[in-house]
């Protein structure tokens, strides 16, 4: 070789060894999420915003409509997204089964991460045998929506934190009439959410329970479980108060003004900002023997797999804090999980309804977190295939909460 080319090739080597260390290759990561357009468009800025910060990792959104359905395809085919959305209903069983990567190391080194930012149920629901799974991405507990118009026709006082289940029922029969005299009534003062869930704000208010305080035993056939899910009940079957599976007849009740109050999440709020016909506002849950709401969270949680840990932790950590939790603000479906915009104008804004959106904010102070455990998903099954049975009046609350508790019981201690 002459010494012409020793030094041209000694040149190239030094020129890509420059350009090798100058322009690292990106590392790339996938981020899987479900939701609506607004959420996609959302999503894709939140990431963008990340990748001009961080330009050595590259991030590959995937959005799914069958979101748990592929996720699982996914996971069982050995390809799963490297940073992915879960619910905390979900994430006790992923965790239990190896499917996530703990985040814990990057918890107690990473000096960018400061927990005291977060609400504290939101971060407690991800962690798992004391390590962090997952960083959340917003929660919300359960308010008390009501119509004004209606309220203000029946002549009942807007609904406060003072109210108790006494007040709420009879509001309800104030607000519940036969508009067009057929006999039944059209519009009522209540209307009953029927997912299992839903109802744990009552049961918690009463005094009742459904797990024992180590979730290995279902306790649900407790005299104080049984007398508000009886109550419940009542509000259709005994009082009228609220319409029954036929008279819903899969119509949005309260977007067209024919409910007075319904009890939900702050995922309801894009949707009512829509409506015209008529003013809405939101109250704390009426009150029962305490003051008790549950919350619900979704966080961002790692793949066992992930080959890029930290970059996925750097992403979520993006997300999850200040800078990603002013895009969850604007989006407005649920509260975001760092405390210092959730208590800014970008989540209460006056000038967007509901105009006491603190209300969101002073439910943690009495909010709790489902007793999830890796069953909580075949439990759910169990329970709602009996309620559903005591919202067509076909069981009483007392032989639901009997034959609930037997079966989860079963399924929590099976036979050796």
């Amino acid at each position: 070789m002459t010494i012409r080319r020793i030094l041209l090739t000694n040149l190239l080597f030094t020129l890509l060894a420059f350009y090798s260390h100058a322009n690292p290759g990106k590392v790339q990561i996938s981020f899987m999420h479900w939701g609506g357009p607004e959420e996609i468009a959302i999503i894709k800025k939140m990431v963008a915003a990340f990748e001009s910060e961080n330009p050595d990792i590259k991030v590959k959104i995937i959005h799914a409509a069958n979101y748990m359905d592929k996720l699982h395809v996914m996971i069982g085919g050995g390809i799963p997204p490297d940073l992915f959305y879960l619910g905390d209903d979900n994430f006790t069983a992923f965790a239990d089964g190896g499917a996530l990567q703990s985040m814990e190391q990057f918890r107690r080194t990473d000096t960018l991460f400061d927990e005291e930012d977060y609400y504290e149920l939101p971060l407690k629901a991800f962690i798992y045998n004391g390590e962090l799974y997952g960083l959340p991405i917003s929660w919300t507990p359960l308010v008390l929506y009501y119509n004004k118009d209606i309220f203000d026709e029946a002549g009942v006082p807007y609904p406060d934190s003072s109210w108790t289940w006494q007040d709420f029922l009879e509001a309800a029969k104030r607000m519940t009439k036969d508009l067009n005299g057929d006999g039944e009534p059209d519009q009522f003062g209540y209307l009953v959410s029927t997912w299992w869930t839903f109802t744990l704000n009552w049961i918690w208010q009463n005094g009742g329970r459904i797990l024992s305080e180590d979730k290995t035993k279902c306790v649900m056939n407790s005299p104080e479980t049984i007398e508000a899910l009886q109550f419940i009940q009542d509000l259709v079957w005994k009082y009228k108060v609220a319409p029954t599976a036929a008279q819903i007849a899969q119509r949005d009740l309260f977007t067209t003004g024919r409910i007075g109050m319904v009890i939900s999440g702050r995922w309801m709020v894009p949707r009512y900002r829509t409506i015209k016909e008529f003013e809405w506002g939101i109250a704390p849950l009426p009150k029962g023997k305490v003051r008790a709401t549950p919350i619900f969270t979704t966080a961002y949680v790692m793949s066992k797999k992930c080959k890029y840990p930290e970059a996925a932790w750097r992403l979520a950590r993006f997300m999850s804090g200040p800078k990603g939790s002013k895009f969850i603000a604007k989006l407005g479906l649920g509260v975001p999980s760092v405390k210092s915009v959730a208590n800014s104008p970008l989540f209460l804004d006056p000038k967007k309804k509901p105009m006491n959106s603190q209300l969101y904010l002073e439910a943690a102070q009495y909010a709790r977190l489902e007793p999830a455990n890796p069953h909580w998903q075949e439990m759910g099954t169990i329970i709602q295939r009996e309620l559903d049975l005591l919202w067509l009046n076909k069981k009483s609350a007392k032989e639901v909460c009997d034959t609930i508790t037997e079966e989860v019981n079963k399924l929590l201690n099976p036979p050796k």
